[in-house]
């Protein structure tokens, strides 16, 4: 997030934590250089989640599925949340991940590559959220309804 060092401590001051589970699956993705969200980006989800309440959420881009979980935790109890992977290393850890929650329910797991799913996904989302590079997404949202 482009942010300048008042905003970014700004939009931190208003975050209250993580549950024990988010703090220990960060813990376990930093060890294994996996790329999360930063603090700021997952204090300003918070505050979006809140403001906005959106029921049906689509990830492009689970890695071990921190932000996926965590958009469970903060968004709407009956928020749905669909979530797409294509690193084959990370799959079961993001699928261990959401079982350990006990949001196996909540989350829609689509295995491949995004380009292809995105392509036959149905339905309408009120929130997207990606943390992939731009240059990895500028095909994705060309189609319409993106």
């Amino acid at each position: 997030m482009i942010a300048g060092e008042r905003t970014t401590a700004y939009i931190n001051s208003l975050d209250r934590g993580n549950t024990e589970l988010l703090n220990q699956i960060e813990k376990e993705a930093k060890e294994a250089c996996v790329p999360i969200i930063r603090q700021e980006m997952q204090s300003f989800l918070k505050t979006l989640l809140a403001e906005k309440k959106p029921i049906a959420v689509l990830e492009v881009g689970t890695a071990v599925g921190f932000s996926a979980l965590l958009m469970c935790e903060y968004g709407p109890a009956d928020m749905a949340l669909t979530t797409i992977e294509k690193y084959e290393k990370r799959i079961p850890v993001a699928k261990e991940n959401f079982r350990r929650a006990g949001r196996e329910s909540q989350i829609t797991f689509l295995e491949g590559d995004a380009a292809e799913i995105l392509k036959e996904l149905e339905g309408s989302f009120d929130f997207i959220f990606t943390f992939i590079s731009f240059r990895m997404c500028c095909g994705f949202w060309s189609r319409e309804g993106f």
